[in-house]
């Protein structure tokens, strides 16, 4: 079926938006530095509502990561600025290193080390983005530092009966997925960029691991949160289904066919089927942020990031079901989530009501942003 004319008209404001008002606003009022190096502190971790920044005292690597992605993408779509953008946030990341692989999760605003705790959700955007920093900068010293990051991980993180630990030191708690998730995602961008089968091996394991754990084959949903031994969290609000991760797998099991071949069609399936039926708005076509397995809703708000990863597993399927839900996230994103605000900027989440209720416009989102409108400029391309 061919891909409707409002997708692609939706698509060029999509565009627009990003390259004539996000990244211009991100690329100046997000940095953090002196007029002669304006990211030399990095990024702000987050904006005011006004659209200026706001100093929270810290700096989570995750957020410097996630722009040092952004930037990066927006630099190989051809917004040239971002060169100088992602060296300097490059560089201000470094100050996180603990050794060869292992990094800090926090720095103050100027780069000292403020939480020496090494956190696998953060090393799994740490990974990431030093991946697509290599690609964008030909330089080889990011796929070294990836790869030793993975080592370090490999070393210190992992679990006997598979898995990896949240944080070391190891703090006690629930064991959960959505780090996996991202490291999966990490390591499958790092085999992109390098082509090397060396770089597989941590996918292997981690689909396994969703094989195996983190799917409910009888449920036919994600599970998120898991005791010892991955045994699923028997507490009802650890039981409850997030639609953002579950299309987030769509995209992650999508990719890890697309570059190794090997499909899981129907965890896909029944995935993306789930969050069709029980997490969308039928009218408004927006996306809750949790559900029972039963189907049953929890929490009708609506967060950005879930959003935008809808826009990345929809743009996968190519019915007219899916199309007319796609045309409806993207509306969302344009007319409610990139509304009321700074133009550049965003709303964070809208409330059971649909209504805004936020303080902070947060950094980290434009990672999610960049990821949906990337699928779907491939989708598209």
């Amino acid at each position: 079926m061919s891909i409707p004319h409002h997708i692609h008209s939706q698509y060029d404001l999509f565009t627009r938006w990003l390259f004539d008002s996000a990244l211009p606003y991100w690329g100046t009022i997000g940095g953090d530095g002196s007029e002669q190096k304006p990211f030399q502190w990095g990024a702000h971790e987050q904006l005011k509502m006004d659209g200026s920044p706001d100093l929270p005292g810290y700096k989570r690597l995750r957020v410097q990561a996630r722009q040092l992605y952004s930037f990066t993408q927006g630099a190989l779509l051809g917004w040239t600025q971002a060169n100088l953008i992602t060296e300097q946030i490059y560089h201000f990341m470094q100050n996180a290193q603990l050794g060869e692989g292992q990094w800090a999760k926090s720095l103050t605003r100027e780069g000292q080390i403020l939480n020496a705790s090494s956190d696998l959700y953060d090393l799994a955007f740490i990974i990431f983005s030093l991946a697509w920093y290599a690609r964008l900068s030909n330089n080889r010293k990011p796929i070294q530092q990836a790869r030793q990051t993975i080592q370090w991980i490999e070393r210190f993180m992992a679990y006997p009966q598979g898995g990896y630990k949240n944080i070391v030191p190891l703090i006690p708690d629930y064991r959960q997925q959505n780090p996996h998730m991202h490291l999966l995602e990490a390591v499958l961008a790092l085999y992109e960029v390098t082509g090397a089968e060396q770089d597989l091996g941590m996918a292997h394991k981690l689909i396994h691991l969703f094989k195996t754990k983190l799917f409910n084959h009888n449920a036919g949903v994600l599970e998120e949160y898991f005791v010892e031994n991955w045994i699923s969290a028997p507490y009802p609000s650890k039981t409850e289904v997030e639609p953002g991760h579950q299309y987030e797998w769509v995209w992650l099991l999508s990719e890890y066919e697309r570059l190794t071949g090997i499909s899981h069609r129907t965890e896909i399936k029944r995935m993306y089927e789930f969050n069709e039926n029980y997490a969308v708005d039928q009218v408004t076509g927006l996306v809750a942020d949790k559900v029972q397995k039963d189907g049953t809703m929890v929490n009708k708000s609506a967060r950005l990031w879930v959003q935008t990863e809808a826009i990345r597993a929809t743009s996968l399927m190519h019915d007219e079901k899916s199309y007319q839900h796609l045309g409806k996230i993207i509306d969302n994103l344009l007319r409610r989530y990139f509304n009321n605000c700074p133009t550049g900027t965003w709303q964070d989440q809208l409330t059971h009501c649909y209504t805004y209720n936020n303080s902070k416009i947060p950094t980290s989102s434009f990672y999610h942003i960049i990821s949906g409108y990337m699928q779907l400029h491939h989708t598209l391309k």
